[in-house]
């Protein structure tokens, strides 16, 4: 592979996450840090708490910007545009990434971009493979919890992914034992703050069988969002305003994703409309729009919706 060549021929690579890197994108930069035997992890918008844990395990002091090092490479992992990972603007990356393609595949020096994978570190245990690197407890585990975590604890779990997942436990060894307080999924006051208000905020719409709920709130989002399809939402959309604009997090149901696709369809056309960059999975993922408000983003998505799927959505009290 094209992408495991670049990698060998990398002496000082630095490992970029997502912004707001979560268990997939960092277990991801640790566990090909250690295939690799070599690397600096940065994380450009810092770590959530979910994932704060992999850094103590592994002693890791990540850097936030690209001119704090010197470097090769820069390895941008589980993150398809510029704006997923800004401040950091790599121009010739190498990028590994599972979800829909964006600027960064057209600039990338070698890629392996694959959307069916369900997560990052599934790719990661690919090329492992492929390259004939020893999979070792140090990069098993991190690779192991990402993968869980983006496949809600296999729950979500295609056939591959339980194949990695096999793979990685039985390279675990004595690894094992961290497990548990790599993958606490206690909730913070923040977090269980934004599910109560996101659901009371919530501005529901029904279209027959179809659910979709617009809500606010001012943090936690992807937790806000969780509560909403916890409840039995299709569509949960979650805004908030951020210092340079505004976000919108999105999940979605299985039955909503035989429709339309998040990362592939609504995402985009949102960052069309408002300006940004959106993408993500067909069932999850983030627009960051330049200029938008809440009923400006509800008016255009019900709109859209109801034009794409020749829908009309009534207001759900």
């Amino acid at each position: 592979m094209d992408i495991v060549e670049a990698l060998r021929a990398s002496d000082s690579p630095v490992l970029v996450t997502h912004r707001h890197a979560d268990r997939d994108t960092l277990g991801s930069a640790i566990g090909l840090r250690e295939l690799l035997g070599r690397g600096t992890i940065c994380t450009p918008d810092g770590v959530a708490r979910p994932a704060q844990s992999l850094l103590e395990t592994f002693d890791i002091d990540p850097v936030t910007r690209l001119r704090e090092i010197t470097h090769d490479a820069v390895v941008v992992l589980d993150a398809p545009s510029t704006e997923r990972i800004a401040p950091v603007d790599p121009m010739s990356p190498i990028l590994i990434d599972h979800h829909e393609p964006d600027n960064l595949a057209s600039r990338a020096t070698a890629s392996f971009v694959d959307t069916e994978a369900e997560a990052t570190a599934e790719l990661i245990v690919q090329l492992a493979g492929a390259a004939d690197w020893e999979l070792s407890p140090e990069a098993a585990l991190p690779l192991l919890v990402g993968l869980l975590d983006d496949t809600g604890f296999m729950t979500e779990a295609s056939p591959r992914s339980v194949t990695g997942a096999v793979e990685l436990f039985g390279a675990l060894d004595d690894r094992t034992a961290d497990l548990p307080k790599l993958l606490d999924q206690s909730r913070t006051s923040g977090e269980e703050s934004a599910r109560a208000l996101g659901t009371l905020r919530a501005t529901g719409y029904r279209a027959g069988d179809l659910f979709v709920a617009v809500t606010h709130v001012g943090g936690y989002e992807t937790a806000a969002a969780h509560a909403l399809c916890d409840a039995g939402i299709d569509l949960a959309v979650v805004c908030s305003d951020q210092a340079d604009g505004f976000r919108v997090t999105a999940r979605a149901s299985e039955s909503f994703v035989e429709r339309r696709s998040l990362g592939g369809d609504i995402l985009p056309a949102l960052a069309d409309e408002f300006g940004g960059n959106g993408g993500g999975h067909a069932g999850a993922g983030v627009a960051e729009l330049h200029k938008a408000s809440q009923a400006e983003v509800e008016a255009f998505l019900i709109d859209h919706f109801e034009s794409e799927l020749g829908l009309t959505f009534a207001t759900e009290v």
